[in-house]
């Protein structure tokens, strides 16, 4: 199918973005000692990210956004993670949250949670730790705890995964809740070896009250079931899992270039200790490396450039991406960000002893990768067996797609 074409005023306002996000990265790289020790993106930092239009990239154009398609959203978000991994990986948490409360809510709810220019959208979508119960007119939230709340540093409103229920009380499946920061305590947990910059502390709720209007059930928003707040706007008719799996990739892309170019950088001043080569870069060995690790990051930008186009022409399209096809997508999410690890660890292995020091920049990059390819949603395994499990017609789906 072919890639959606935004109009020309959306193309030029993004195209500036993602110019914008380029020149950028030397500031965040000046800064992410800084990040580092604050384990969250300094104010400076959220500053000009929000005047440039960073965090509005997926929020309407009725709300002031600029409402940009997904490849744009990948290309800006990259090359933030070019920069500083941790903020990129804040960046695109935002985003997503930022894109979902502002297409799968009630029209009325989204008015309000934009109403405030700037209002940025963080989430977790899981329940493990959650205690509720039904009430008249909506749930109250006994007490909970949600992991890893990527970007909530920046965050007025907060998706949080809830249980929900029937008339009768009784569980039906799991939901997504949209309630405002004032409700939510940060824990100011987050104390990590990687993507330190994302902030993504624990948070936790107690005895808060939350109404129907506010929350949207899971397996409607990953099956097309949840009506559409622009139901007339592409971007908001994004395949829901695939598009949330696929932004995980979005920062990674950039930190696998900068490893690269870090690489490069550092070249000229090592040797391959007890062999003749004086100059590492003269190696044949180095060689073949850099032409390894630089294949598997070119393959994976293919791969999410690919996938980005999808996900737009589909929503274009007007019809609901088909099961298998989201699957599919999760799994080639997963599988790009596994080659950009390899890549990187390659790289990491050729950088000699140098690269155990603390302050060694790709030593950080590496521990970046390694912390954000951790996430549930591109556990590779698990992906490709969703994947083949529906290919071999067993049923039920392994994971919500």
């Amino acid at each position: 199918m072919g890639a959606l074409i935004a109009d020309q005023a959306v193309q030029e306002a993004t195209f500036d973005v993602v110019a914008w996000a380029r020149d950028f990265v030397p500031e965040l790289r000046a800064a992410q000692a800084e990040s580092d020790r604050l384990g969250r993106p300094p104010q400076h930092v959220v500053d000009k990210l929000k005047r440039a239009g960073v965090y509005a990239l997926t929020v309407p154009r009725a709300y002031g956004g600029l409402q940009a398609d997904i490849s744009t959203w990948m290309r800006t978000v990259a090359e933030l993670g070019r920069g500083d991994g941790g903020v990129a990986w804040a960046v695109t948490l935002v985003t997503a949250c930022n894109w979902m409360a502002a297409g799968l809510y009630p029209k009325h709810v989204a008015d309000k949670v934009f109403a405030k220019p700037g209002t940025c959208v963080a989430g977790v979508f899981s329940n493990r730790a959650v205690k509720a119960h039904r009430v008249d007119g909506g749930i109250i939230v006994d007490k909970g705890m949600w992991f890893f709340n990527s970007g909530v540093y920046q965050a007025d409103w907060d998706l949080l995964g809830v249980p929900m229920f029937n008339a009768a009380g009784e569980p039906i499946g799991p939901g997504i809740a949209l309630v405002p920061m004032s409700d939510v305590t940060i824990l100011h947990d987050w104390d990590t070896t990687g993507i330190r910059g994302s902030g993504s502390s624990n948070v936790s709720m107690e005895n808060v009250f939350i109404p129907d209007d506010h929350i949207v059930g899971l397996f409607a928003c990953n099956e097309g079931r949840q009506p559409r707040t622009f139901p007339n706007e592409a971007l908001y008719r994004s395949a829901f899992a695939p598009l949330m799996v696929s932004v995980l990739t979005f920062p990674v892309l950039g930190l696998g270039q900068h490893m690269v170019e870090e690489f490069l950088h550092t070249l000229p001043k090592r040797d391959i200790k007890l062999t003749p080569y004086s100059k590492q870069g003269e190696a044949a060995v180095t060689h073949l490396q850099l032409g390894q690790a630089s294949a598997k990051i070119d393959a994976a930008r293919t791969i999410v450039e690919k996938l980005c186009r999808e996900i737009d022409a589909w929503a274009a399209s007007g019809t609901y991406m088909e099961q298998i096809q989201r699957a599919a997508l999760c799994r080639d999410s997963a599988f790009a960000n596994q080659l950009v690890w390899e890549a990187v660890d390659l790289l990491a292995d050729a950088s000699g002893g140098s690269f155990s020091r603390t302050g060694n920049t790709a030593n950080r990059i590496w521990q970046d990768v390694k912390v954000g390819t951790a996430h549930p949603f591109v556990n590779l395994a698990s992906n490709y067996e969703l994947y083949g499990r529906m290919l071999a017609g067993v049923e039920p789906a392994l994971m919500p797609v």
